[in-house]
């Protein structure tokens, strides 16, 4: 989910009027300059964002003794409204959700333990009513606030833009093709809906279209960038590939079906690169898509020490295998993350052989190792 640049050139009344309110010769500005300080205002909010997770995962990285997460990913509710084909969590679907109390609780332990970003995801995040006050509750406590949807509800239940500083809205197909993927009638106009939405009501709210590269996604690639750029919205690009053997999962093992080979991914992100190159906003980093177009199959990951996943039911999970080693609603984050399963888990990482195809374990781990070509894409989202 969650590390990109504000590209998009908002010019909304009122941003136009909080510049002539801070500059008195605003007036004499020309409406271009006036966007282009309100962009980099907030170009800058952003790398300032980015700035203090580098320095918090340089000082894990040297001057830590125990693994010192910043990133609570968040998996609010496991329930949904699509039937996603290649969804890794939908066929252990559990009703046992955190409490809003419990939930409020948690973030505040995160604030206490330095978490500075959020990411709340499902399942579908906004089929709880309760997501406005969860989403509050994240910003109070300090945390960059972003949410995950497939778009369905945005406009019917937009009380959670008021504390999101971005939101990621799943978009792989045009029309009814993005409706029969994810087995959603009338997904994709709500999707793109809401999107505008967004964009006319909330302008400082950071949205991308979050396009899963898969074996049903062939041919889509120069469609969702000229929709990002018709919405003016951001483009992000996910991997449906987990090298992880789901075949406990209820015999469920035809999710490997939609993911796709190294050699189709390498010729997938060389065309994203591409475009990428030609001036669409996709927000990828250089570090990412180099390594999926050399077909690298290994990293030494060091994403635990960055990120800690909670499913729905509080459960705190090991990303190889998606299986629990601590319980949210017996023990604290600070318990969690000085206890000796969390310790062996982060600080064993580094000797996965999954080489899970996530974005931010990629960039993650290769910011942890002070790559320079890791630090410099990274960088690039807030500069370019």
């Amino acid at each position: 989910m969650t590390q990109t640049t504000d590209i998009i050139q908002d010019s909304t009344a009122g941003e136009t009027q909080a510049f002539k309110k801070e500059d008195s010769n605003s007036s004499s500005k020309s409406p271009g300059k006036l966007k282009s300080m309100a962009r980099n205002v907030r170009r800058l909010h952003y790398f300032g964002h980015l700035f203090s997770g580098m320095k918090q995962v340089v000082h894990s990285r040297f001057f830590s003794r125990r693994p010192r997460p910043i990133s609570l990913s968040h998996m609010v509710t496991n329930r949904c409204n699509s039937d996603c084909p290649y969804c890794f969590w939908k066929h252990h679907v559990k009703q046992d959700e955190l409490s809003t109390e419990e939930i409020k609780r948690i973030y505040a332990e995160a604030k206490k333990e330095g978490f500075f970003t959020s990411i709340l995801w499902g399942g579908e995040p906004l089929i709880r009513e309760d997501l406005p006050e969860l989403c509050r509750a994240s910003q109070e406590n300090g945390m960059y606030t972003k949410v995950a949807t497939n778009g369905y509800f945005i406009t019917e239940r937009p009380d959670f833009l008021k504390n999101t500083d971005l939101v990621f809205v799943s978009l792989d197909a045009p029309g009814k093709d993005h409706d029969d993927l994810r087995r959603t009638p009338g997904l994709y106009d709500r999707a793109v809906s809401g999107i505008e939405y967004i964009r006319k009501n909330y302008p400082k709210v950071r949205v991308y279209i979050c396009h899963c590269v898969s074996t049903e996604s062939d041919g889509n690639f120069k469609f969702v960038a000229d929709l990002a750029t018709d919405l003016d919205c951001l483009l992000y690009f996910v991997v449906n590939k987990s090298n992880q053997d789901f075949e406990d999962w209820q015999g469920k093992n035809e999710l490997k079906k939609y993911e796709k080979t190294d050699e189709k991914l390498s010729e997938d992100f060389k065309l994203i690169k591409d475009l990428k190159s030609q001036g669409y906003p996709i927000k990828n980093s250089d570090y990412f898509i180099d390594y999926l177009i050399e077909k690298k199959n290994y990293y030494n990951c060091h994403w635990p020490k960055i990120t800690m996943v909670v499913y729905s039911d509080g459960k705190v999970l090991r990303c190889y295998d998606r299986k629990p080693i601590a319980d949210l609603r017996k023990q604290s984050i600070g318990e969690i993350i000085r206890s000796s399963e969390y310790r062996y888990v982060a600080e064993n990482s580094g000797n996965c052989k999954l080489a899970c195809v996530g974005n931010y374990s990629i960039d993650g781990s290769g910011l942890w190792n002070l790559e320079w070509h890791a630090i410099q894409s990274i960088a690039q989202f807030a500069i370019v």
